[in-house]
């Protein structure tokens, strides 16, 4: 099952409601396509009319069809958090939190930077100022750099996964298997004989 930053795109329960209505319907297509015989069908040697049949698959194409989009429903209210996570994943699989760690970094360089400015101690230039000052400033602007080719790395890619999320969600896992159960109905519907059962 198709997994982006480790998350599934659909659930386990919902990709087993996708193949179980994905066959269920076809059977019923292919049946009313070729003109399968099911009239006096035997069941433990007991003749069924074609009705029946027929009925019976009307009634397990439809309860189908509503399992998968309860299910899918709540899938895609995941698939949607999925979007506000606040991580981005590099292309070696490392993960680069933005919260307020990663944003505080260049605080102690600020508050270096406001202690020499308020001291009336500012440097001429960089070459002036001391070590510890140089090797934070040179720290923090290489972290910016990588962050900002990893953050560019990252829309890429994402924009790319999320081309593919919405196909898998909304496509595959959805208007397929959903038109196969409209197909199937309007088959059973139209060429069946879908009944009500008879009380007497």
């Amino acid at each position: 099952m198709p997994s982006v930053s480790g998350t599934d795109l659909i659930s386990q329960t919902t990709d087993k409601t996708i193949r179980r209505t994905t066959i269920v319907a076809a059977v019923a297509i292919l049946v009313k396509l070729y003109n399968v015989p099911v009239e006096d069908s035997a069941v433990l040697n007991v003749k069924l009319p074609g009705s029946l049949i027929d009925t019976s698959l009307f009634v397990v194409v439809v309860y189908s069809a509503y399992t998968l989009l309860v299910n899918w429903l709540g899938d895609l209210l995941a698939f949607r958090m999925w979007y506000r996570e606040s991580s981005i994943w590099s292309q070696f699989g490392t993960n680069m939190k933005l919260d307020k760690d990663f944003i505080s970094g260049g605080i102690p360089l600020l508050q270096r930077l406001h202690a020499l400015e308020k001291a009336q101690s500012w440097p001429v230039d960089y070459r002036s100022l001391d070590n510890d000052t140089k090797n934070q400033f040179q720290d923090f602007k290489t972290n910016v750099e990588l962050f900002s080719v990893r953050l560019e790395h990252a829309g890429t890619r994402f924009r790319t996964l999320s081309a593919y999320g919405h196909y898998y969600v909304w496509i595959h896992s959805f208007v397929l298997p959903m038109a196969l159960c409209v197909v199937a109905v309007f088959l059973l519907v139209t060429r069946g004989s879908v009944a009500l059962p008879v009380t007497r």
